[in-house]
């Protein structure tokens, strides 16, 4: 089995430079002990989402955004460059309750520390069918949400979702998130999402979504499922392209 990466064990964690944020700061809104997310995904990193393990709760937002201030106060006192505060960590952060006043304490906390960061988040998507989740995420400068499965069956295989979720409701959720970007996880091997029928109704969708970028990637790190394979730049590329010059929105390649 893949060896997956530990959880992170803090807050704020980083900086990782990342493939698409430049020097970023991970903001962890969950247990450190164990994965809390509304997917499964194969790729994912930090191996499988379980129903087993510590009982640790979330905490809610006076105590993170304390523990938030304090570490990004160290960073600032050791100059790191920071480009993006970026919401991730172990799981998925729009499950978090306090979700609006957290994204609204951090934006604050980036104000005084790192004014010209911008405040980020890498989501599933799962949760945007939510009002209250929309609003949070609205609050945001970048909201890079996965589209990695253009049909829910597709879905089903890849991202494996914990919790009963209607895919076109979602696609209508997604929808009303204004100035997106997506990020599609393209892959090979036991599951596959490269085959001819599958990219045609993904520019489709993506079409119909309107975001205001794409991000087309594969994995580069260990994964929960064995038998998952990266797919070549050259073929992500050609992904990318024919994105573009189909629906004319700006795709990047991350490989």
């Amino acid at each position: 089995m893949p060896t997956p990466i530990p959880l992170q064990d803090a807050a704020v964690y980083g900086p990782i430079h990342s493939r698409r944020f430049g020097h970023s700061l991970g903001i962890n809104l969950l247990p450190v002990s164990r994965k809390v997310c509304s997917s499964n995904c194969v790729y994912c990193q930090y191996g499988w989402t379980t129903a087993k393990g510590s009982p640790e709760r979330m905490r809610r937002a006076p105590e993170l955004l304390a523990e938030i201030r304090r570490s990004l106060q160290r960073y600032a006192e050791a100059k790191t460059p920071v480009d993006c505060l970026t919401f991730a960590g172990n799981g998925e952060p729009t499950l978090h309750p306090d979700l609006a006043a957290l994204v609204d304490g951090v934006k604050q906390l980036r104000d005084a520390y790192f004014p010209r960061a911008a405040v980020g988040m890498l989501s599933d998507a799962t949760q945007v069918m939510r009002p209250r989740v929309r609003e949070a995420l609205a609050l945001l400068d970048v909201r890079c949400m996965k589209f990695d499965a253009a049909d829910a069956a597709t879905w089903q295989r890849i991202n494996q979702p914990l919790v009963s979720i209607d895919f076109q409701a979602m696609l209508e959720g997604l929808k009303r998130v204004p100035d997106i970007i997506l990020q599609s996880m393209f892959i090979h091997g036991v599951c596959d999402n490269t085959q001819e029928g599958h990219l045609q109704l993904w520019v489709e969708k993506v079409g119909w979504l309107s975001p205001r970028a794409v991000q087309v990637y594969t994995i580069d790190r260990p994964t929960a499922a064995d038998g998952i394979h990266k797919v070549p730049r050259s073929q992500l590329q050609q992904i990318a392209d024919r994105l573009t010059s189909t629906t004319g929105i700006p795709t990047e390649v991350f490989a």
